[in-house]
C-alpha cells in the first residue's frame, strides 16, 4: 500500500472537503427535519455544487498530468506519502460516517411523522389536488363533483359519511366551498377514506387526502347516496329565492330524527314535488338534506326528507299530504324557456294532464298538448327536456308501483310511449319475472342518454336495486348496461 502515491488522493479528499461536506449534510438533515426550503436549499446547493466543481477540477488536473508525456513523475517522499495516506483514509472514513449519520437522520425525519420530510412524503403518497370543473350545483348536481374526483382517484361504489357533508354555493349555483370525510370499501373489501376539502377563494382545485383513519361502522344511516340522489330533485333555487343573501349552504348527516317537531321540515319525492308533513304522533325521521343561509342565522333552514326512503309506517301517515300539495310539474331549459305538466282533471287518486310551454320565464303559459299521456290516467312522475325538441315525461300508476315513460322529439306537441328490453330475475326455482318497471328521467352522459329504471314502491328485489340503460339515438331505443344496487 505504501508504494502507491497518496499525495493526489489526499489533495482531493482533504480535511476542508470533509468539513464542507459535513456542513452540507447538516443542512440537509435540518431540511428533512424542519423544512425551510427558502432558507436551507440555497446553502445546500451552493455547498454540493462547489464540491462537484472541486472534484471535476481535480479529475481534469489528474488527466492532464497523466497523459502529459513531458511530465516526469517524481517518486514521492516516504514520510510525506505516509502522511498523505493517513489523511486520505481519515477523510474517507469521515465521509462514510457523515453519510451514514445523515442518512439515518433523514430516514428518521421521513418516517412516523418525526419530521417535515414525513409530511412531504405523506402528501406525495396520499394527497391529490383535483381540478373542479363541474362546480355548478344547478347544472351538475353533485354528480359533477364525483365525476371530477373519479377522474383522478378510484372511489368505492358505496360511500359513507364519517360526520357530515357540507357545501356552500352562491346565487348562480357555483359551489364556493365543501367539506366532508368519506369512507367505503374498495374491490378488495379494504376500508378507504377520503378527506375532501375545497375553498374557491384559495384555489380552484379540490384537496383530497387518502388513507386516513376512521372507526365508523358501515351503518345505513350514514349513506351518502341519498344526498347525491336528493340534490337532483330538490327545488333549491326556489327555496333560496326569497333569501336576501349571497351565500347558501347544504348540510347532510344522513338519516336523522326530528322528534315530533315538524316545523321547517318538508318531504320530497323523486319527481321533485315537495309537501308538508301531516300531523302525526310518530317520531319524524328520514334522510335529511338541510338548505340554509350560513351568514344569516335568523333564516330558518329548510329541511327536506326523502319521502321514498322513510320507513313505511311513517309513509302511510304522510301519504295523505302527497295528493293535497301542488301537483304541477315544471322543467326550465333556461331562465325563459320552460314546460309545465298541468293537472286538468282528477279521479280516484289519478290525474289527467295537459302540457304547457312558456317563453317568458313563466309569466305566460300556452298549452301545446292537451293530452300528452295519450289518454292514460295516473300521477306524473317527472318531466325533463334535453333540448327544446327532445323531452321525456313520466306517468306513475297504481300508487307508484309502475311507471310509463313518454318521449317527444317536437317540443312536446306529440309523444310516444317507450318500451325497454325486459330484464328477468328468478322468482322461484322455475319462474322468473321483471321487477324493474319504474323508469326515472333520462339524462345526458358523455354524448349519449342514460336512464335508471327502479322497482316502484313495492319493489323488494336485491333491496330495491335499479338497472341502467343507455341510448345512442336520443332515447328511441335503449340497451341494458348494468344493475346498480
Amino acid at each position: 500500500m505504501t508504494n502507491k502515491n497518496y499525495n493526489w488522493r489526499a489533495l482531493v479528499f482533504n480535511p476542508l472537503v470533509v468539513i464542507i461536506y459535513g456542513i452540507g449534510c447538516h443542512y440537509l438533515s435540518l431540511l428533512a427535519e424542519y423544512g425551510g426550503i427558502k432558507l436551507r436549499v440555497p446553502i445546500i446547493l451552493i455547498i454540493f455544487l462547489s464540491l462537484l466543481l472541486w472534484f471535476i477540477g481535480c479529475l481534469y488536473w489528474y488527466m492532464v498530468n497523466r497523459y502529459n508525456k513531458n511530465t516526469q513523475e517524481k517518486k514521492p517522499s516516504y514520510y510525506l506519502n505516509r502522511l498523505s495516506q493517513f489523511i486520505f483514509l481519515l477523510s474517507i472514513t469521515s465521509l462514510v460516517l457523515i453519510t451514514l449519520a445523515t442518512g439515518k437522520n433523514i430516514y428518521h425525519s421521513g418516517t412516523h411523522s418525526q419530521g417535515r420530510l414525513a409530511f412531504v412524503i405523506n402528501d406525495l403518497v396520499n394527497k391529490r389536488n383535483i381540478s373542479f370543473d363541474h362546480d355548478n350545483l344547478y347544472k351538475d348536481d353533485l354528480d359533477g363533483l364525483f365525476k371530477d374526483l373519479e377522474s383522478k382517484i378510484d372511489l368505492p361504489k358505496e360511500l359513507y359519511i364519517d360526520s357530515h357533508f357540507e357545501v356552500t354555493f352562491n346565487k348562480e349555483g357555483q359551489i364556493t366551498s365543501l367539506y366532508s370525510f368519506l369512507y367505503g370499501l374498495n374491490q378488495k373489501s379494504e376500508v378507504e377514506t377520503f378527506l375532501i376539502d375545497y375553498d374557491r377563494s384559495k384555489s380552484n382545485k379540490i384537496n383530497v387526502v387518502l388513507n386516513g383513519y376512521t372507526d365508523s361502522t358501515f351503518n345505513e344511516t350514514a349513506r351518502l347516496q341519498p344526498l347525491i340522489d336528493g340534490i337532483k330533485h330538490l327545488p333549491i333555487k326556489e327555496t333560496i329565492n326569497d333569501w336576501d343573501e349571497d351565500s347558501f349552504g347544504i348540510y347532510y348527516t344522513g338519516y336523522r330524527s326530528w322528534g315530533f317537531n315538524d316545523s321547517s321540515v318538508r318531504y320530497f319525492n323523486k319527481s321533485g314535488v315537495t309537501f308538508p308533513i301531516a300531523s302525526t304522533d310518530e317520531e319524524i325521521t328520514g334522510y335529511t338534506i338541510s338548505v340554509y343561509a350560513p351568514n344569516e342565522p335568523s333564516i330558518t333552514p329548510v329541511r327536506f326528507i326523502n319521502y321514498s326512503l322513510v320507513k313505511s309506517s311513517l309513509k302511510e301517515k304522510v301519504a295523505i299530504d302527497t295528493h293535497e300539495s301542488s301537483e304541477e310539474e315544471y322543467y326550465y331549459l333556461n331562465e325563459q324557456l320552460g314546460y309545465q305538466l298541468r293537472v286538468v282533471d282528477a279521479a280516484l287518486g289519478s290525474r289527467f294532464y295537459a302540457l304547457d310551454h312558456t317563453s317568458d320565464g313563466g309569466n305566460t303559459w300556452v298549452t301545446i298538448n292537451s293530452d300528452p299521456f295519450l289518454g292514460e290516467l295516473g300521477v306524473s312522475s317527472g318531466i325533463t327536456f334535453i333540448t327544446n325538441d327532445l323531452g321525456f315525461i313520466g306517468l306513475a300508476h297504481n300508487g307508484s308501483t309502475t311507471t310509463d315513460l313518454y318521449r317527444t322529439t317536437d317540443g312536446g306537441r306529440t309523444f310516444e310511449k317507450l318500451t325497454f328490453p325486459p330484464i328477468e330475475v328468478p322468482l322461484t326455482d322455475t319462474e322468473k319475472y321483471n321487477p324493474f318497471d319504474s323508469p326515472e328521467m333520462p339524462y345526458e352522459d358523455n354524448g349519449s342518454l342514460s336512464l335508471l329504471i327502479g322497482q316502484g314502491i313495492d319493489g323488494d328485489y336485491q333491496g330495491g336495486s335499479k338497472i341502467l340503460y343507455r341510448s345512442i339515438d336520443d332515447g328511441k331505443t335503449w340497451v341494458y348496461t348494468t344493475e346498480i344496487k
